[in-house]
């Protein structure tokens, strides 16, 4: 049996969970996935397994009135699979999380083993350049 490309397995699992598929999502993930958020986001550090996993969604939906998670690309990069897009998140109407995020996601036997989410924290400046870029 072949198995599916390691950035077809991620973009189905999160295609999966933007269409409100949570179960159909967890079929890309490993029973054994550890997935660690970025340093930003409130909680624990790192959830392991499917049950943690489970436990840190219901969380997210009951301390957010609103939560999104936009990917807006995918990327294989040999060792891990790049994801990236768009955080956002309200408690009570007010924005308290709304970034650029990559989150890197290791896959083994086509399943997504390990989850590393970052931060984009870079800002643009009053120009609405991006530091390190150019005109």
């Amino acid at each position: 049996m072949q198995t599916m490309p390691k950035v077809e397995v991620v973009r189905a699992a999160w295609e999966a969970y933007a269409a409100g598929d949570v179960e159909g999502a967890f079929q890309f993930l490993s029973p054994a996935i550890t997935w660690y958020p970025a340093a930003d986001h409130p909680g624990a550090r790192s959830h392991h397994g499917h049950d943690e996993l489970r436990a840190w969604l219901a969380e997210i939906a009951t301390a957010f009135s609103t939560y999104r998670m936009t990917v807006l690309g995918f990327q294989d990069l040999g060792d891990y699979v790049l994801a990236h897009g768009l955080l956002y998140a309200e408690q009570d109407g007010a924005p308290v999380i709304d970034r650029v995020t990559v989150w890197r996601c290791t896959v083994e036997g086509g399943l997504i083993v390990r989850v590393d989410a970052d931060a984009v924290t870079a800002a643009p400046d009053e120009h609405g350049r991006w530091a390190g870029g150019s005109d």
